[in-house]
């Protein structure tokens, strides 16, 4: 086995002394792992926290907290370390980051061993900061801080979690006000370029909140939250400056409630989050347009029922305050939170009836069909002929498959509206047998209620029941109706057609004589010659030679 050999300067710190910490054998099988290079990917946090891989047979992931020290913890995945809390994999992992250490000193030794200067071929970031003194390079941030804003407003952020203060969501609230200030005037309104450099911030902001809550760290992810979710609504408020990107960052630290909530969060913490977002959805720059975007959707399921009144209340006192606008997403949240659509909460509805539709369509898109079903039972009693009930009722009816109520409102809906999409529905989500007894009640039920014979006749033909519309036509006795309506049955029924046809003009010119009769089949020989009928021309021509050949005009006309 090799030997690593350490340069003479540099002193092991016994908490170092792997070889006599830990068990010989663990030791040397750890060394074959580090020598044949099995640990990848192992990278520091800013949390003194080592991740990585070490590659033994298969993939074993690490963590080293705070290595060499005390309050040192690790863990691993495999299962010799899950039985004795120590394997050779963390050996590995701390012969790495012990050599690492140990190459960091080495530099630190040359450095001081040969103070020759470096010749360097360019000038690059790199060798300015190998050469520098630590002092050089403190001096020079606090002096280029002094004088440029943006930089000192991004050396905040970016080191903001290495330093505790005794309020540490303070320090969080002075950078975002130190670029867009409290509203307290025209004079102190920020413009496009402060609003576009907060809206960095907030994405930088976003990541460390992520970064935080993956590594544990809860209490410090709620200080950044808290205090840039308010700025972020704050600002949504007030400005218009690049709307897609805030709207865009909305919906992402929206995301991060959810985030939080999954997390077993120490109870203080998850009573200080519940209490922060609580206060923060009654706030007046807070606005309600999205239903799966917003704290009361978020959080209302932490609640106990004995507590949800408290969000119910507050909804209650939003909806008396705000813009229509917000009132539909409200009144859909405050259903939603109640869990329940029963007489006792229509009252609240009453004044609001005009946002049914709107209300409804709002709970459906979130998924509570249930709750915008009853509401829309309740409004379909009394206003049965309302086109935009009827199409919801219909579509909630498909959606949980009760066939009995789609049937009864989709027919009430047909012979209210003569839509035949209605009928498609129908054809659709019922069997063969159904729907066809569904017909026929249909049609019975137009029939005997003496509806409007388009109603009727517009259902002979989506059933492309052609005999059926031709009995129906004939029972009217209105040629007028026939001619309506002869293009397609002389296409599909021509006997039948022509049958009808010459019943119904013997009729008529029993009945009529004189201009009035020659007129009116004057008027029909031009419809059918335009339909391209000569056939049937033909047939009334015999018809008036065998019956009516007394009259000569008639005669005339047709060529008798």
């Amino acid at each position: 086995m090799q030997v690593a050999y350490l340069n003479p300067h540099i002193v092991t710190e016994k908490n170092q002394l792997i070889e006599l910490i830990y068990d010989e054998n663990l030791v040397l099988a750890a060394e074959l792992l580090y020598e044949a290079k099995a640990v990848e990917d192992l990278i520091r946090t800013s949390s003194n926290l080592y991740i990585g891989k070490v590659k033994d047979g298969k993939e074993y992931e690490i963590e080293i907290q705070s290595p060499f020290a005390k309050k040192q913890k690790s863990s691993c995945d495999c299962v010799f370390f899950k039985n004795t809390g120590v394997c050779k994999h963390i050996i590995a992992g701390l012969l790495q980051i012990r050599a690492s250490i140990h190459q960091t000193n080495e530099k630190k030794i040359a450095h001081q061993i040969d103070p020759k200067p470096k010749k360097f071929s360019s000038l690059n970031s790199t060798h300015i900061l190998e050469e520098i003194t630590h002092e050089d390079l403190v001096a020079f941030v606090k002096n280029y801080a002094r004088s440029d804003k943006k930089f000192s407003i991004q050396l905040k952020v970016t080191f903001a979690r290495k330093v505790d203060l005794t309020d540490n969501a303070d320090k969080y609230k002075t950078i975002l006000n130190a670029i867009v200030r409290p509203n307290t005037g025209q004079e102190s309104r920020a413009n496009s370029s402060d609003v576009r450099a907060l809206i960095q911030v907030l994405e930088d902001f976003e990541d460390q909140i992520n970064d935080c809550i993956a590594l544990g760290q809860f209490r410090e992810a709620f200080n950044i939250f808290s205090t840039s979710f308010s700025k972020l609504e704050y600002v949504i408020h007030y400005y218009t400056y690049h709307a897609e990107k805030l709207h865009t960052l909305q919906k992402n630290y929206h995301s991060i409630i959810s985030y939080f909530l999954r997390e077993k969060l120490p109870q203080e913490l998850r009573s200080d989050l519940l209490s922060f977002l609580t206060d923060m959805a009654a706030r007046s720059y807070y606005h309600y347009s999205d239903i799966n975007n917003n704290i009361v959707g978020l959080i209302y399921k932490e609640f106990s029922t004995k507590e949800k009144h408290k969000l119910t209340e507050l909804l209650h006192t939003l909806i008396e305050q705000r813009p229509t606008k917000e009132v539909s997403y409200l009144l859909a949240l405050w259903i939603i939170v109640k869990g329940k659509y029963t007489p006792k909460e229509t009252d609240i509805f009453k004044q609001y009836s005009f946002l049914t539709i709107e209300i409804c369509d709002i709970l459906i898109g979130a998924g509570h069909e249930n709750h915008a079903l009853k509401i829309l039972e309740s409004q379909y009693k009394r206003n049965k002929h309302v086109k935009d009930i009827v199409s919801r009722l219909v579509f909630l009816y498909v959606r949980i498959k009760d066939i009995e109520k789609l049937i009864e409102t989709a027919t009430l809906a047909y012979y209210k509206s003569g839509d035949a999409r209605y009928l498609e529905i129908l054809k659709k989500e019922t069997d063969e047998a159904t729907y066809q007894k569904t017909m026929v009640e249909m049609e019975t039920r137009l029939i005997s209620d003496g509806a409007d014979p388009d109603l009727i006749i517009r259902l002979y033909k989506k059933e492309e029941n052609w005999s059926g519309l031709l009995h129906f036509i004939a029972g009217t006795k209105s040629l007028e109706l026939l001619k309506n309506h002869d293009g397609i049955l002389f296409k599909h029924e021509r006997n039948g057609l022509i049958m009808l046809y010459l019943y119904l003009i013997s009729t008529y010119l029993n009945e009529h004589m004189g201009d009035i009769s020659f007129q009116y089949m004057e008027t029909l020989k031009n419809h059918l010659a335009r339909q391209k009928m000569e056939l049937l021309v033909d047939k009334i021509g015999e018809l008036i030679r065998e019956k009516y050949h007394n009259r000569p005009r008639l005669t005339e006309l047709f060529g008798v």
